[in-house]
């Protein structure tokens, strides 16, 4: 039975304003869900809507099946249409298909059927195969923004590949169509052309759903909106509920005006403020709303709690990562003594996973079990495992799975077909993998073009046993990182996920270059200490410490919360400056980070220095620790304490500084960009090279700086390039021009 009375006043109003447009606006831990679920028993048990007649969307699956269950027991039907946008629009495809050109069997192309399919475009164009992720980045976002190839041109024509992209997306769209095949795309932008196309289809769902709500309307794309906006046509009940401060998705297309600019698009809209928080405690919130109330495009709201005090926000500074590291872990061991915490009461997060390491490394140390949420453990991570592979091959070539994994990474053309047939050799012949590949010119059974292939992968890993003979360990590691050519291949899509994983793979060499340093240690000695410490996996007792990206960690709470690395260049990211409004978006992941804690919240950083990509750098105190303790002049208050640190960045729309980062110690070691270093000086002025400047490089092509370090001749740039990636350069001898 609906008792409405477990609602507050503003949750009450806004679950009983029924007709015509409403848009709520629900701040962190405010109850949005309770205030839609109740809603929807609400138009059934008083209104008397049918439940055929009502359509709820969710993001996940998760959240889907947990409505589901709550409707259930709420109003003991089924007949609600609660469901992702995905599964909405394949359910509707799946029916009218055929309308659009396509079988009602059409095909849902996964990520891999994807990248065959754009491998296959690439061949044809004979285009580096390896930059298949690049090209399908491309396709996503514009089919995201509802955009074919001409209008796609029309917003990237400045990139001087725009035409190949283009072109490339056309065949792509070729080819799928010849496959009566959608990619996860497509099942929006095909399902809003079918209504767009198909009156009588459009008609029909809008009769059928007389009720529209929208969980989490600020991650919603164009196409979303567009399908939304189509299906609430007729009737005009729309009922949409998120946050635009938790709006952290836009590189997954999410577009935050859909919940800003909603009463632009429909009429007469009603709006409601959910601002009592239920979750944290009030000196939580009062650090939360300093911070938040920095960005510009945003509602304003101001969330209140009953909660009154609390223990207050502690903001920890340290001289290194390791004492930070240190910090943390006696701090939850402390708290556990003495308020008699669990380990599933703490949370760390971080902006970026390759952080946790340290973490990771030391929590089992001091007999912490933890997990890794909406992930793997940093040693278990993909990037981390094939590097790895690369090195128990080198120790034991009969490490047939080692092997396997390695033999087409990264890409050299080296198909499945291929393997199975030498797997089914090795089997016939009774003799090991290794053994087969090293001997295949000599074996009829394959081809040239095979032997070829197979050939020159087992000449790289004898010349990786060569070179390990030679080197010490950790050198060795650095180089064969380089000679595998892994920073290109992770960096050339542009994806920030890609990015992330570079970023790993550099935090491994660190970790190399800390532990197997010294002239004595070998390949063996790294392979026996990893096995060792990467074998308890779980804690069979559930109670762990939660390890998770600001990202993964929206929808959770804990008791504690540690943020951890707040610093310039890593909160707020450096990629950042180089996307409108990006500055405001790293708020808004900050900010929903400070709102999973319930009862004490830790904010850290290091002021002293940091090893980042193997060198040990300056580290610098986040702006947002200054703005989370309430300074109406942030930027202010760090250029009187940093002085020249900091540099006004004219690329950012709300001209917030961007940190100079300062080299203290250079190690020998793969770093995260690269440096063009040319004997001759091409110009000693280098006054006009400063932070926010777009300029031209004679091979890359117009980049815009990110950062400078150092003086005169010795002054270097690191240069954001849109396709290419980051690099930097001694701005004295590069080939770099203003623009």
């Amino acid at each position: 039975m609906l008792d409405l009375n477990c609602l507050n006043e503003t949750q009450r109003k806004a679950a009983m304003d029924t007709e015509g447009a409403v848009v709520v606006f629900a701040g962190a831990g405010s109850g949005k869900t309770r205030v839609l679920t109740h809603r929807v028993v609400y138009l059934v048990q008083e209104k008397n809507v049918y439940p055929y007649n009502i359509l709820a969307i969710t993001f996940t699956n998760k959240a889907t099946s947990e409505m589901k269950e709550r409707l259930q027991a709420m109003i003991g039907s089924s007949d609600v249409w609660v469901s992702t946008f995905h599964a909405l629009c394949t359910k509707i495809l799946y029916r009218h298909a055929e309308k659009i050109g396509y079988t009602s069997g059409f095909s849902i192309f996964d990520t891999s059927a994807s990248q065959r399919i754009m491998k296959r475009v690439l061949r044809e164009k004979r285009i580096n195969e390896k930059k298949v992720d690049k090209y399908l980045y491309h396709i996503s976002t514009a089919k995201n923004d509802n955009l074919n190839s001409s209008q796609y041109f029309s917003k990237i024509r400045r990139y001087k590949d725009a035409m190949e992209i283009c072109e490339i997306f056309d065949r792509y769209e070729e080819l799928l169509k010849e496959n009566n095949a959608m990619d996860f795309d497509d099942l929006l932008v095909k399902c809003l052309e079918l209504f767009q196309t198909n009156f009588d289809v459009l008609e029909y769902y809008q009769n059928r759903f007389r009720y529209i709500h929208v969980d989490e309307f600020q991650d919603t794309n164009q196409v979303q909106f567009e399908i939304v906006k189509l299906l609430s046509g007729k009737w005009g009940n729309i009922f949409v509920v998120g946050d635009d401060d938790q709006s952290i998705y836009s590189w997954r297309g999410a577009n935050v005006s859909n919940i800003l600019e909603f009463d632009k698009h429909f009429d007469n809209v009603k709006t409601y403020k959910l601002l009592q928080n239920y979750r944290s405690t009030e000196n939580i919130l009062n650090c939360a709303n300093n911070l938040i109330k920095n960005n510009v495009s945003r509602v304003d709201k101001v969330l209140t709690t009953e909660k009154k005090g609390g223990v207050r926000v502690e903001y920890l500074y340290h001289q290194d990562e390791y004492r930070e590291v240190d910090s943390v872990i006696s701090t939850i061991m402390q708290l556990k003594r003495l308020y008699n915490y669990k380990n599933n009461d703490f949370a760390i997060l971080v902006r970026q996973n390759s952080i946790t390491r340290l973490h990771e490394i030391n929590l089992p140390r001091a007999n912490l079990s933890y997990k890794v949420f909406g992930g793997f453990r940093f040693f278990d991570r993909k990037e981390i495992q094939d590097i790895i592979a690369y090195l128990r091959v080198l120790a034991n070539p009969k490490d047939s799975e080692a092997l396997l994994r390695i033999i087409n990474f990264p890409t050299r053309g080296i198909g499945n077909t291929t393997i199975e047939r030498i797997i089914n050799y090795a089997n016939q012949k009774g003799i090991s993998l290794f053994e087969v590949i090293s001997n295949i010119r000599t074996i009829d059974e394959f081809s040239s073009s095979v032997k070829n292939k197979v050939s020159a992968f087992v000449n790289l890993i004898n010349g990786f046993a060569a070179d390990l003979h030679t080197q010490k360990f950790s050198d060795f590691v650095i180089n064969m990182v380089k000679k595998l050519n892994l920073e290109q291949h992770y960096t050339l899509s542009g994806k920030e996920e890609d990015y992330n994983r570079w970023e790993n793979v550099q935090e491994f060499l660190t970790h190399i270059k800390e532990n197997f340093d010294k002239d004595g240690s070998t390949l063996e000695e790294f392979l026996h200490n990893f096995t060792l410490n990467n074998t308890d996996k779980e804690d069979d007792d559930n109670d762990f410490i939660t390890i998770a990206t600001m990202h993964a960690a929206k929808g959770l709470e804990f008791r504690v919360v540690f943020i951890v690395a707040c610093e310039e260049q890593i909160v707020p990211s450096s990629r950042c400056f180089t996307e409108p409004n990006g500055l405001e978006e790293e708020r808004r992941v900050m900010y929903v980070a400070i709102t999973r804690a319930k009862e004490r919240l830790y904010i850290s950083c290091v002021n002293g220095t940091r090893m980042r990509f193997g060198r040990q750098e300056r580290a610098t105190p986040s702006r947002f620790i200054a703005e989370c303790k309430g300074k109406q002049d942030a930027v202010k208050a760090l250029l009187e304490k940093f002085g020249s640190q900091y540099q006004t960045n004219d690329y950012d729309d709300f001209s917030d500084a961007i940190p100079k980062t300062h080299t203290i110690k250079k190690i020998d070691f793969v770093p995260n960009v690269k440096i063009d270093n040319k004997p001759t000086v091409k110009s000693a002025d280098t006054t006009q090279f400063a932070a926010g400047v777009k300029v031209r490089h004679k091979k890359y092509g117009i980049g815009t700086i990110i950062v400078t370090e150092g003086s005169g001749l010795g002054k270097t740039a690191t240069v954001a390039f849109k396709d290419l990636g980051i690099k930097k350069f001694a701005v004295a001898s590069a080939p770099l021009t203003l623009v």
